[in-house]
């Protein structure tokens, strides 16, 4: 059963007309008789008595007649709710990113686009950085805040950098290299490292600089809290090399860093997936786009 022979069905039965419920569809009296014998079929009834002049529904119409209103107006509503659910998922924007990310421009640009859109629900959610992608592809957020070291992305990805960061080497202040205005990855070889761990995704870089290098470090700890390492480096337990600006909230500690004398800066970027085009994501696309790559 089809919604077109409901309406037509119900259209007659007002009209009692097959001229006047063709002018109202704007269909042929033919398409009508059609659809009404159809229904008729379908039904296993005779919906309308034609024996006379002027055609009567019959006791089995009047049934039919009772369901298919509360058919069409179910039908009505349930377009209604769809239609609000899917405006207010136009207007919804989900934000998923790495723990860092209070250290980049991102949560300003949230905030900013927040202010500036207040209709728009904006949400941001922290997720550990070897899972974002994922999250992204799966359609569990719209768009994913991620570092990235020059890696492909997937076809249906685009990205925006707004931000990058690059590996210094965070040391006690009474180390030995604290007074150098550069540190080689030669110079650490010795060392006892505290790093960051593989949900981060900053634990395999840091292992390929070493291994550029003809070294396996020394890893004791690893682990995603920084604070838990700057306070390990603190207290003379060992060294890490990290992304600058996630140091440089600890600048009070008893810990200095220092540059490495190499350039593999990490970009700080943006994705989405080039099918998400609700309003929201668009708007705030555009405007990041606007920013960002046009400097």
């Amino acid at each position: 059963m089809n919604l077109q022979k409901l309406q037509v069905f119900l259209t007659l039965c007002e009209t009692l007309s097959y001229t006047e419920t063709a002018e109202h569809l704007y269909i042929s009296q033919g398409n009508v008789s059609k659809q009404i014998k159809a229904l008729e079929k379908e039904l296993g009834v005779l919906l309308f008595d034609r024996n006379r002049r002027h055609i009567r529904i019959t006791k089995e119409g009047e049934v039919v007649e009772k369901y298919a209103k509360k058919i069409l107006e179910n039908y009505q509503q349930m377009i209604a709710e769809v239609g609000q659910l899917q405006e207010k998922e136009d207007r919804r924007l989900l934000l998923h990113g790495i723990p860092s990310m209070p250290f980049y421009a991102i949560i300003s640009e949230m905030a900013n686009f927040k202010k500036h859109h207040p209709t728009f629900e904006v949400n941001v959610e922290e997720e550990e950085a070897d899972v974002l992608l994922d999250n992204l592809l799966k359609h569990k957020c719209d768009i994913i805040f991620a570092r990235q070291f020059n890696e492909t992305l997937p076809e249906n990805v685009e990205k925006i950098t707004i931000d990058q960061d690059c590996w210094v080497v965070v040391l006690p202040s009474s180390h030995q290299l604290a007074d150098k205005e550069s540190i080689s990855i030669e110079e650490l070889k010795s060392e006892t490292f505290l790093q960051l761990s593989e949900q981060t995704q900053l634990l395999q870089p840091f292992l390929e600089l070493c291994h550029l290098n003809h070294f396996e470090p020394q890893i004791t700890y690893k682990g995603n809290r920084i604070n838990m390492i700057i306070d390990l480096i603190e207290n003379d337990l060992g060294i890490s090399l990290m992304m600058e600006k996630m140091v440089r909230p600890f600048e009070r500690k008893n810990i200095i860093w220092r540059p490495l004398d190499i350039k593999k800066d990490s970009m700080m970027v943006l994705m989405k997936l080039k099918e998400n085009q609700s309003e929201a994501v668009r708007q705030f696309w555009q405007e990041m786009q606007d920013k960002y790559e046009k400097k």
